[in-house]
């Protein structure tokens, strides 16, 4: 049984992730399923989906100002500046590092996704999703809280690894959600929506099994 979890956790991170050992953290000596950035980038979009969910949803919000979403975008920057130079070898990282990163972009893109979800960004009387402080730091400091338990392994292996691939799989259902718009039951759409997501990360885990399997 814990073989086959293993397994299945393996086979939805390789749909997102080269799983390199080296560059992923470990968990009781276990190494995790995605890389720590690409850990770092789940854990930020779960926490500002989970911290705009239970403070917008009832709200009717719109995306960012142009000034704060120019703001939010240099989050991005860090990411992209250490995995351009560790892949082009101009200098090296380390785990801390991606993951910091990694959380720094993820979860910057709630905040212009989410307003889209709740389909009230036209309505002129809409207010930008960030418009308080505590719109920007709950997430953050939410963020970097779950990223320690993930750092410094509080919880068990398959705890925090299934939680990352529960995420991913709730993460591509939002998106695959906007392709459903059209239908008006929210039950009927959510279930879509996941199998979709399933389907998808499964198509690029197979893809990318293939492309990496050794020729004959």
């Amino acid at each position: 049984m814990i073989w086959l979890l293993h397994e299945l956790l393996n086979f939805f991170g390789r749909a997102i992730c080269h799983q390199l050992e080296e560059r992923s953290l470990q968990v009781s000596g276990e190494v995790m399923t995605v890389c720590a950035r690409d850990t770092g980038i789940y854990i930020g979009i779960f926490s500002t989906l989970l911290y705009l969910h239970f403070s917008k949803r009832k709200q009717n919000v719109t995306v960012p100002s142009i000034k704060i979403s120019f703001l939010l975008l240099l989050f991005l920057v860090p990411l992209i500046i250490d995995g351009l130079g560790s892949y082009t070898h101009l200098f090296d990282s380390n785990n801390p590092r991606r993951l910091m990163t990694g959380i720094a972009f993820g979860f910057v893109l709630p905040y212009f996704i989410y307003p889209l979800l709740l389909k009230k960004f036209v309505d002129s009387k809409s207010e930008p999703i960030l418009n308080i402080s505590k719109d920007f730091y709950f997430p953050l400091i939410i963020s970097f809280i779950i990223g320690g338990l993930f750092y410094f392994a509080k919880l068990p292996y398959y705890i925090l690894n299934g939680l990352i691939i529960l995420i991913i799989i709730l993460w591509f259902s939002l998106l695959a959600s906007f392709l459903l718009s059209h239908i008006r039951s929210k039950t009927i759409r959510r279930t879509l929506s996941i199998m979709l997501s399933v389907t998808f990360l499964s198509l690029l885990s197979l893809i990318h099994s293939w492309i990496l399997s050794p020729a004959i």
